[in-house]
């Protein structure tokens, strides 16, 4: 792993809030990703989402993966070894809980990286962790 990639890397965003006639308000929908990477390849990834639903609230998810991360030129695979996925859903309580990933859920991600000054640019080929990520 590149000394300059060790360590934590994540970005955040939100939009809105949103209040009731009462003037309670509940935050709006965002969500956060990060990355952490160890000199000795160790690597993990995290995504939490929330989603404000009318009638429902806040749903959340958080998924969580580690595993190691090797780096070819440009290109940065993270091969996850286990890892969850978390959810409150007020709306659907059978959709709440903790499950474990399968072997199936748990493939290598290629991403594309690059350092632009003190930001992380990650493109990933699904989309789920493209971005701009700054160290933490």
């Amino acid at each position: 792993m590149p000394a300059v990639l060790v360590g934590r890397w994540g970005f955040a965003a939100a939009s809105g809030n949103y209040c009731d006639p009462l003037g309670n308000c509940a935050p709006g929908s965002g969500g956060s990703i990060s990355f952490t990477f160890g000199a000795n390849g160790r690597a993990e990834y995290s995504l939490f989402q929330s989603s404000l639903v009318d009638g429902c609230g806040q749903i959340q998810s958080l998924t969580h993966k580690t595993g190691t991360a090797r780096v070819n030129g440009s290109t940065l695979v993270f091969t996850p070894r286990k890892g969850s996925y978390k959810s409150v859903n007020g709306c659907r309580p059978d959709l709440t809980g903790t499950w474990k990933f399968g072997a199936g859920d748990l493939k290598p991600v290629a991403l594309q990286w690059q350092l632009d000054g003190r930001q992380l640019r990650l493109a990933d080929p699904g989309g789920e962790a493209s971005g701009v990520y700054s160290r933490r």
